[in-house]
């Protein structure tokens, strides 16, 4: 896998859809893990000189595709159990109103005037845009849409790199809290195999094995007992254009089998791989 400067392609490019692992709300307290230093770093850079970001969270989602509208973009704290500093963290952050009803007349769905951040939308803009100095706005998932929904509704968000808007799909390569280990022993094989999966036939283009991963991939139903937090690749991977080069950013493991990985889907000439 080659390197290359993040911002070193085209204003396209440089909108190309990224995909993240948000992890653990603890993120934001250790301050210590190669995650963390993506986030405050490369992610940072990504999104340096956009004019607005939409983010689609694994912990927001409704009966039809929902775009938040509210000017002021509250914090909601939709976690349980961690320290209660985490709790106080606010991201004052602005939303675009106009914007985003342009967009939702743009592909057709729904508005929410009130809605704010939750923590898989907040926590990595607090890290990588620590000013609020872009404006974020949500985009729901599908409440009841499976690996096929959410790729067709990325679909609808390739439009949006006219706009100047990078969309941010934020959920999880692994997810299974079931098995969190607070040792930080080595990663589960299931973890590893089932992420090395994916990125393979992410980095082969294949889609309809990804569409079918629950079926294929090895450690699929270790790895996501449910569907939520694998659903933002697929709006990522519909979002991304055809022909993409998936890009590597990151790629770690934390509490033994959370992936935090990381993925950019660049145009064709892209010249960084997944795997």
């Amino acid at each position: 896998m080659t390197h290359s400067s993040p911002n070193s392609g085209s204003t396209a490019q440089s909108l190309a859809p990224i995909f993240i692992s948000h992890g653990s709300p603890m993120v934001v307290a250790r301050q210590s893990t190669p995650a963390y230093d993506f986030f405050i770093g490369e992610l940072s850079r990504l999104t340096d000189g956009v004019r607005a970001i939409l983010i689609v969270s694994a912990h927001w989602q409704t009966g039809e595709p929902t775009i938040s509208t509210a000017p002021r973009q509250e914090t909601i704290h939709d976690f349980y159990g961690f320290p209660k500093p985490l709790y106080e963290l606010q991201y004052n952050v602005a939303g675009d109103p106009a914007l985003a009803q342009q967009i939702a007349d743009q592909i057709g769905i729904a508005t929410d005037s009130t809605r704010g951040l939750d923590h898989g939308a907040w926590m990595p803009m607090y890290l990588a845009r620590p000013n609020a100095d872009i404006p974020v706005f949500q985009l729901s998932m599908l409440g009841r849409g499976g690996p096929k929904e959410h790729y067709e509704l990325g679909k609808k968000l390739r439009s949006l790199r006219d706009l100047g808007v990078l969309v941010v799909a934020s959920g999880a390569m692994t997810h299974n809290l079931r098995a969190i280990d607070f040792n930080e022993g080595p990663p589960e094989n299931w973890a590893t195999d089932f992420t090395d999966w994916m990125l393979g036939k992410i980095n082969d283009g294949d889609i309809d094995a990804l569409l079918d991963y629950r079926g294929t991939a090895p450690g699929a139903k270790m790895s996501h007992p449910e569907d939520d937090h694998l659903m933002p690749l697929y709006v990522a991977l519909g979002a991304a254009p055809e022909g993409f080069s998936a890009a590597l950013l990151h790629n770690s493991y934390e509490f033994g089998s959370l992936a935090m990985t990381a993925l950019r889907f660049n145009d064709p000439d892209g010249n960084r791989q997944a795997a």
